[in-house]
């Protein structure tokens, strides 16, 4: 596009003679066509939006009468109109529906100023607009993403301030200056909720909103921890949305009943993504074997070394715990040849080589209660080593699946 043609600064001069009415055209089909924008005051429109459409136009044709190229100054403000539009509330889509209108308003513009004879110049005009428009909209994203980024560290950071701050008050008067501190009213009591899954830390936003009033939450490595108010009545929304792991303690007061909460439910997350994989709902009153394990590590390790060490040293193929786990994990010899691919007989063989072995005998429910704790859990890698001294399971068990969540 040449910026020292005649007849197109001709032109330029005569369209910005009218960019008053043109800009006043743009104000109009923005509100016509964006609600965003329809719901802003005339005060707002006039003194944040419509100055960056007229300084769209003149930036564009000025420059085909005053010799210099579109300058970085000139293009600067389109990203700073960017952070202008998200600090308003303006969604981004909004925004650049907004430039798109512009163009539009403006060519129409262009082709109603254009005279006999000028036809030519619309090649150069349409080709230097639409590459003009483009690049102020990929500023204007630049510039609201960039300070979107900039807003979610911050709130992000201040979330976790808050709930690090809360979960280390001791007493009343350390929540009292925590509330003061950050301006929040805090509840008299919370139930602690661990969401885990992949890419939950992205869904923050949406867990607090279904969350409810006066939930707080913030991030815990990959996992999300939410603090709601009182009672959990929406663990199975929450569900949904992460669609992993949603693991609550029971409701504390803030201090160290409250730490004491959220470990318990950080435990129950673990324990879930240990035995079943990376979904479901656990609460207080779920897991409770393996709750009960990691309670009682002194007799968790005399029931392993009774049993797991045991097995390991007396059956080393592995055949004969394979085929218990499945049994004490399903209650029935028919189900577990089936899942065993072997005879019912075999089943019952292996059986009563347990009780040989071990002198605990699986068909018995008090000896059978102490064979399951004496297998332990399945795995121990996400929980610390020093809370969960049991041995892993080996492959093919068939674990009983979690309870339902209670209402």
């Amino acid at each position: 596009m040449s910026r020292t043609n005649p007849a197109l600064a001709a032109f330029a001069r005569r369209l910005l003679t009218e960019v008053d009415d043109l800009v006043a055209r743009m104000g109009e089909a923005y509100r016509a066509e964006i609600p965003e924008y329809a719901s802003l005051t005339s005060g707002e429109l006039e003194t944040e939006v419509l100055p960056i459409s007229r300084r769209a136009v003149t930036a564009f044709f000025s420059a085909f009468f005053n010799g210099h190229r579109i300058g970085t100054a000139d293009l600067r403000v389109f990203e700073e109109s960017g952070r202008v539009r998200l600090a308003m509330g303006v969604p981004l889509d909004s925004v650049l529906h907004a430039y798109r209108i512009a163009g539009r308003v403006t060519w129409e513009a262009v082709v109603a100023t254009i005279r006999p004879g000028e036809e030519p110049l619309l090649g150069d005009l349409a080709a230097g607009w639409i590459d003009f428009i483009d690049q102020a909209s990929c500023l204007v994203a630049r510039g609201y993403l960039a300070a979107s980024h900039e807003r979610m560290r911050h709130v992000d950071a201040r979330r976790r301030e808050l709930l690090e701050a809360l979960l280390s008050a001791t007493d009343p008067a350390d929540v009292a200056a925590v509330s003061l501190r950050f301006s929040t009213v805090l509840s008299s009591a919370y139930v602690p909720v661990v969401v885990a899954g992949d890419g939950v830390a992205g869904c923050i936003d949406a867990l607090l909103d279904a969350a409810g009033p006066g939930s707080l939450g913030g991030h815990r490595g990959s996992r999300v921890l939410l603090l709601i108010p009182y009672e959990l009545s929406c663990a199975e929304t929450l569900h949904q949305i992460a669609r992993g792991i949603v693991a609550y303690g029971p409701a504390a007061n803030p201090g160290e009943d409250l730490v004491a909460a959220v470990q318990h439910a950080e435990q129950l997350a673990d324990l879930g993504a240990a035995e079943y994989g990376g979904s479901g709902i656990y609460g207080p009153d779920d897991l409770l074997v393996e709750q009960l394990m990691l309670a009682a590590p002194r007799l968790t390790g005399a029931l392993r070394r009774r049993v797991t060490d045991a097995l390991a040293v007396r059956d080393p193929s592995g055949v004969i715990a394979t085929t218990l786990r499945t049994y004490l994990a399903c209650g029935s010899v028919p189900e577990t040849a089936r899942l065993e691919v072997v005879h019912p007989n075999t089943v019952g063989y292996r059986l009563s080589r347990v009780r040989e072995l071990l002198g605990l005998d699986p068909r018995i429910p008090r000896q059978a209660a102490l064979l399951v704790l004496g297998l332990g859990i399945r795995t121990t890698a996400a929980v610390p080593p020093a809370r969960v001294p049991v041995a892993p399971y080996p492959a093919g068990e068939c674990p009983e699946q979690p309870v339902a969540i209670r209402r």
